[in-house]
């Protein structure tokens, strides 16, 4: 028969200050992953638009800033434009 011990929980209290002052171009950029997987999506249908016309598309409705959605893309080593690649767009 074994006793248990009780641990205690330790909360941490975060400061404001540390939530001021992340980027924005940070708090956008999951949006950035979901318009990746949109935009996957979309190059899968039978007869997509064009990468770049689908690009834009995509940024329009989710109304994301296609520049920095484009440095995005670059920054991550191009990987929309190897998938799109491989199935020939």
């Amino acid at each position: 028969m074994t006793t248990g011990r009780a641990r205690s929980a330790k909360v941490v209290s975060l400061s404001t200050q540390a939530e001021q002052s992340v980027p924005v171009e940070l708090e956008a950029s999951p949006l950035f992953g979901v318009a990746m997987l949109k935009i996957a999506m979309e190059l899968k249908k039978a007869d997509p638009l064009p990468l770049d016309e689908l690009v834009s598309g995509v940024l329009r409705r989710m109304n994301l800033p296609e520049a920095e959605f484009r440095a995005f893309l670059e920054s991550n080593g191009g990987l929309l434009r190897t998938i799109a690649a491989k199935r020939g767009y």
